[in-house]
């Protein structure tokens, strides 16, 4: 099985583009050095992470005693004492005995037994591997959460210094006697119904500071610099993705989940040997050397030390009811491994093409955000408060538009900010390396 694995995966490598390999495609990790560094300081003391670690190292631990022979028995004993004061000297029949025994189980049983903890112990790794990954991308989901809502706090502000600026300019229009009185009132209702929207972005922000903190295991108050977000940077560094399904086979090829399935697989299929020799008897060697008394009286006789040695067999008489039903067992263990690997492989095709679909679908988005309704928004704002200055244009139609502009600062805003999060889980489900 772990030569056709292997035998698997190099003609899986062999199909992808190097293009692909290398990860030509942007990755915001590399270009962004807080997020980095936040990646840095989770990877060094999230507790998950440091148990994975510790479970990966106990099972690299077990894999020289699993491998190991039973310890040999020594035993110490004394027989045939003459009571009632346990005389040792009295009797030609009294000896002290000792004896060595080692239990030598069936050839390849030991074997089977290491590589039952090999395969764990490549297991527990794969699985700290995937831990890794999902750590890094929750701590950047959490992270482009916490950089939205920083970037619409700072769009709301502008916001808000608009419409300042258009209670004030209402105001005076007004107070002449060219608007009438609900134009003031309309831009103070606008102005005031920001306040909601403030205390969402602000519990949105604290909640993704203390995600956060969580997962770099830092207390709740600690702080990140976060910078705004500018959808325009982020729409020109915006590439192409490589097709799903070279993006498929690479992940096939490089995610630890299906090394830690395969793990499953090749310790399944040990099991199942290893109980199958336990059905086949084991030898026990035994060597017994025995010191005898010397006997007093008017004619003191020295009885000789005498030396035994014997072979045993355990009888695996009870066989059909213990080594093979659990023979039987591990069997089905296995082919539940292999149903795991299968449902593993899916999961990551899934994985994937829902990943390169998202990411896709914002980056379109964002050129259209960028490209065309932005500038179309502002630019429509603009004219629309000149030509209410001058008395051509209602002040519902400055509201509407204003409006309009400032959600779709948002949308880009927040489109950004999952294109990000979008691109760093891709690179976690195809990257060859584990960070």
């Amino acid at each position: 099985m772990h030569i056709r694995s292997s035998c698997c995966i190099l003609a899986v490598l062999l199909t992808v583009p190097t293009s692909v390999r290398g990860q030509d495609w942007s990755t915001p990790v590399g270009r962004d050095s807080v997020l980095a560094g936040l990646v840095a300081d989770a990877l060094q003391r999230n507790p998950n992470l440091r148990r994975h670690a510790a479970m990966s190292r106990a099972a690299t631990l077990r894999i020289r005693p699993a491998g190991a022979p039973p310890d040999p028995t020594l035993s110490l004993g004394m027989m045939d004492l003459q009571l009632p004061g346990f005389k040792f000297n009295s009797s030609d029949m009294t000896e002290i005995d000792f004896t060595v025994e080692q239990a030598l189980p069936w050839p390849a049983t030991l074997g089977a037994r290491t590589h039952a903890a090999e395969a764990r112990a490549a297991g527990a790794r794969a699985e700290e591997a995937v831990a890794r990954r999902e750590l890094v991308g929750m701590l950047a989901a959490a992270y482009y959460r916490a950089r939205y809502a920083v970037t619409a706090l700072d769009i709301l502000a502008e916001q808000r210094r608009l419409l300042d600026a258009a209670v004030q300019l209402s105001t005076m229009r007004y107070a002449v006697g060219v608007a009438p009185q609900t134009d003031p009132l309309q831009a103070k209702f606008a102005r005031d119904r920001l306040a909601s929207d403030a205390a969402a972005l602000r519990g949105e922000h604290r909640a993704a500071l203390a995600a956060l903190s969580a997962l770099r295991d830092r207390p709740a108050t600690d702080t990140v610099p976060l910078a705004r977000l500018e959808a325009t940077g982020v729409r020109q560094s915006a590439q192409s993705l490589p097709t799903v399904d070279s993006l498929v086979a690479l992940s096939l090829a490089a995610h630890p989940q299906l090394a830690a399935r395969r793990a499953d697989v090749e310790q399944a299929a040990a099991a199942v040997r290893e109980e199958r020799l336990g059905a086949r008897p084991d030898v026990t060697v035994m060597a017994r050397y025995g010191r005898r008394s010397a006997i007093g009286g008017p004619f003191p006789y020295k009885f000789p030390d005498f030396f035994s040695a014997g072979v045993g067999l355990r009888l695996p008489i009870w066989a059909s009811q213990k080594q093979l039903p659990l023979a039987d067992a591990a069997r089905q263990d296995s082919n539940a491994a292999v149903a795991a690997y299968r449902d593993a492989e899916a999961r990551l095709r899934r994985d994937v093409s829902e990943a390169a679909a998202r990411a896709d679908a914002a980056r379109e988005r964002l050129v259209l955000l960028v490209d065309g309704i932005l500038p179309t928004a502002r630019a429509t704002a603009e004219s629309a408060l000149r030509s209410y200055e001058v008395g051509r244009s209602d002040f519902l139609t400055v509201l509407a538009v204003q409006d309009a502009r400032y959600r779709a600062e948002l949308d880009a805003a927040a489109v950004a900010a999952a294109y990000q999060a979008q691109l760093v889980l891709l690179q976690q489900l195809t990257e060859e390396k584990t960070p």
